[in-house]
């Protein structure tokens, strides 16, 4: 009787480690797979990471830069962006030599800013051919009116497929602006949106070495019925490509936006260019940005 009971009591301890066995081999091959998986999830978040970071830190940067501007002369101006205090009020995107201030000349008041691109310069914060500066932020539903004196020297000698040189920039937005000012091989300004989809003003071809007041308004919205632009230029309502003085559109892809001035052209764009910009205003009337 002993034999059979154990070969009996064998063969239960051979089952029970089968069983064992068995139930062990998933986990394992999950805790191998979990430790090969581990690295690579771990980098692709740290990347993720800190692509949200350096986002989130250009953020800041723009609204210190906005909190920092000069005091408001009314409360209907909602941001007095001009250079007489050199560019304390902004967060400059550009080569140490290209964006620079004049003290004669100007628009108005004591400073205007020069911007210059040239071939081949790649701006380090951004890797584009750019000399900018970045301001304050603004909200679906807002609007603004927003005044910028350009003048474009004789000294320019650029070739662009496109060239921006004021533009409402959506936050966290890896696509062209809303809402731009674009100088094209005519030195002709026209306003539109960033990728050349929809245009709402196609202006003159500017003079040389002069300055141009540029106003327009614009109610943020992604909604294109909602949405509107108005444009004036050296004080005078302009007519838009709808034959009117108000043209409707989307004008916002996304909650919120913030104002760049300077020069951002594509990277294939050769020769130099140049921009001069003064007196940026923006507030809540005409007769509040251009008094």
């Amino acid at each position: 009787m002993k034999a059979p009971a154990s070969r009996l009591i064998a063969l239960l301890l051979t089952a029970l480690l089968a069983v064992c066995l068995v139930g062990a081999a998933p986990a394992s091959a999950s805790k191998r797979a979990r430790a090969s998986a581990g690295p690579k999830l771990g980098l692709a978040a740290a990347r993720v990471a800190k692509r949200g970071k350096s986002q989130r830190a250009r953020a800041s940067r723009r609204r210190q830069a906005a909190a920092k501007a000069a005091p408001a002369a009314s409360p209907e101006i909602l941001f007095n962006g001009n250079f007489d205090s050199g560019f304390g009020n902004w967060h400059v995107q550009s080569l140490s030599d290209r964006a620079t201030l004049l003290t004669s000349g100007t628009f108005q008041g004591s400073g205007a800013a020069r911007f210059e691109v040239q071939s081949g310069d790649v701006e380090p914060e951004t890797g584009s051919q750019r000399s900018e500066v970045s301001g304050p932020t603004f909200n679906e539903g807002q609007d603004l009116y927003i005044r910028d004196a350009i003048r474009v020297p004789a000294a320019n000698s650029y070739d662009v497929p496109w060239q921006i040189v004021q533009q409402l920039h959506e936050e966290e937005w890896g696509g062209s602006p809303g809402m731009a000012v674009m100088l094209d091989n005519d030195h002709a300004l026209k306003l539109g949106t960033g990728d050349d989809s929809n245009t709402f003003w196609q202006g003159p071809a500017l003079q040389p070495d002069r300055w141009y007041e540029l106003v327009y308004r614009v109610n943020l919205s992604q909604d294109p019925s909602a949405g509107f632009v108005e444009v004036w230029l050296d004080g005078a309502q302009q007519k838009l490509a709808n034959g009117q003085t108000r043209i409707y559109g989307q004008t916002i892809q996304a909650a919120q936006t913030y104002l760049k001035a300077g020069i951002y052209r594509s990277k294939s764009s050769t020769g130099t260019s140049i921009v001069e910009h003064d007196a940026i205003v923006v507030g809540t009337s005409y007769a509040a940005v251009t008094s």
